[in-house]
């Protein structure tokens, strides 16, 4: 379906000897009413069309008579060509590591066999657009600024004329004409400099202190919230964060999430402290909005994690989840283009009584959460690794749910975490996990749920076996089958215990 709801228009220019080829991408791109197009068979005219057309995504054919095709690239990059900032697409007639890894050296951006799939072409030429319309728009901002930042330097300019008018009139030194390009002004500052009396020299005074404090008080506010965001402010119901004090807090029932990297120790081995920083904090900035999205707030960060709590509504909580490893899947997406190792990322959720508010000393204060509930969300966190799933809730958030059935929700287990006593029934959310993943796991839902049915009567336990393995049979890597499995074998192995109900006790974090 066509999609008309974009402001931006996207001018798409193809460059390709092979008019078909021309035709088959015009053709894919006619039922989008926003993307305009142009086709170039000449490739020596190329920035000449495009100086002319102002694409916002080049698709560039790598093998063409007239020309190399990474030669090409060469020169869409040059620093001097009007291309050099422009999205660049190179297509080939196949996939040639080689050549793609000259091309992205080059300067391309993506890379696609001829002809692609339309749809991933579309999302492509959006995706590559959007990022050099913005690119656009923030130099164009650049720009407003600095035209307002001239015109604020001349006008502190003549502000400091008026000032030196007036310590010229204490000094019976003052010229009228100093002040003529002033005193033209229709503004209280132009009646000032026509009057030129000695309260300039007071106005200058008190203008000069009151934009220090201005100043200040703006750069404290600003960096203030940095580090206590007006969600949390405003949940301790106080104006502003001068008001904090050691002690607030508000004790209520809420949604509670814990995220963190899965293996990150591993991962961040490879890199440098320095590189460490960038990466963590690559990744959080990617993914803390959808807290904001969602109406909650960081409590604080852990490292490569984070705590967040939603004061509303647990539907919050999992909706912010799945869209945050929607965002994970973009991020891995980037880091594969970079050559780097994807990430997997487990969410916790659950709905319990807590304090959150300011905890520390009078001279270092931060937010925190308290409840037995926080440290129970943290261990079910902790539980998505030996299930080898991305997002779990708990039952509690599962009944505080408005419709479950909005969801995609999957029972997996009822289990004591290490360091509690009962039991917790914990479910998976399909929504955020990669689609064909998905879909496997939809698929053998049925033969997972009997096998589940089987696995909690101890005088059938062993009849389980065989749903897990046609789970696995259908999704090998279904790490919670296989936990299953394990789990079976080693009970008829070693007996069932007399009083099992299919509970399960985790002796690890």
């Amino acid at each position: 379906m066509p999609n008309s709801n974009l402001k931006d228009p996207i001018n798409v220019l193809l460059i390709d000897d092979q008019p078909m080829i021309g035709e088959a991408v015009k053709r894919m791109l006619i039922p989008e009413i926003d993307i305009k197009f142009s086709y170039c068979s000449n490739p020596t005219q190329t920035l000449q069309v495009a100086a002319e057309f102002h694409p916002t995504v080049i698709l560039q054919d790598l093998v063409m008579p007239e020309i190399d095709g990474l030669l090409l690239v060469k020169f869409l990059r040059a620093h001097n060509a009007v291309t050099r900032n422009i999205p660049l697409i190179v297509l080939s007639s196949k996939e040639e590591p080689i050549i793609k890894a000259k091309a992205f050296e080059l300067g391309a951006n993506d890379y696609l066999v001829k002809l692609p799939d339309r749809m991933e072409l579309i999302a492509r030429i959006r995706y590559h657009s959007k990022a050099y319309i913005n690119y656009l728009k923030r130099q164009e901002a650049e720009a407003l600024l600095q035209a307002e930042n001239q015109r604020q330097a001349q006008y502190i300019q003549q502000v400091n004329k008026v000032t030196a008018a007036a310590v010229a009139v204490e000094k019976n030194e003052f010229d009228p004409q100093s002040l003529a390009p002033v005193a033209s002004r229709s503004d209280e500052l132009g009646q000032l400099a026509r009057v030129f009396t000695q309260m300039v020299q007071i106005v200058k005074i008190r203008e000069q202190e009151l934009t220090n404090s201005n100043t200040k008080l703006s750069s404290l506010c600003d960096s203030a919230s940095r580090f206590v965001p007006h969600e949390y402010v405003n949940f301790l119901r106080k104006n502003d964060f001068t008001e904090l004090q050691l002690g607030d807090h508000v004790s209520k029932t809420m949604a509670i999430m814990f995220s963190d990297i899965r293996s990150f120790t591993t991962i961040s081995e490879a890199m440098t402290p320095r590189e460490n920083f960038a990466f963590v904090n690559a990744y959080l900035q990617r993914v803390s909005p959808e807290i904001r999205n969602h109406n909650g707030f960081i409590v604080k960060f852990l490292g490569d994690g984070m705590m967040a709590v939603f004061p509303d509504a647990a539907d919050d909580a999992v909706l912010a989840g799945i869209d945050k490893q929607n965002q994970v899947r973009e991020f891995n997406q980037q880091l594969i283009a970079q050559n780097q190792v994807p990430i997997n990322v487990g969410i916790g959720i659950h709905v319990g009584h807590m304090m959150v508010g300011v905890v520390g000393e009078h001279n270092r204060m931060q937010g925190d959460a308290f409840s037995d509930n926080v440290n129970l969300t943290a261990r079910l966190e902790g539980l998505t690794k030996f299930y080898g799933v991305s997002m779990l809730i708990s039952e509690q958030a599962y009944d505080n749910l408005v419709d479950p059935q909005r969801y995609q929700l999957h029972f997996l287990d009822r289990a004591i975490v290490k360091g509690k006593n009962e039991p917790i029934t914990v479910y998976e959310v399909l929504d955020g996990e990669k689609p064909e993943i998905r879909e496997l796991k939809l698929k053998t839902q049925a033969d997972f749920a009997q096998g589940i049915a089987y696995y909690r009567q101890a005088d059938r336990i062993a009849q389980s076996q065989s749903y897990f393995e046609r789970v696995l049979a259908v999704n090998p890597h279904d790490l919670t089958a296989q936990l299953y499995l394990q789990r079976v074998t080693h009970l008829v192995n070693q007996g069932v215990p007399d009083n099992w109900q299919g509970i399960w006790t985790f002796t690890e974090k």
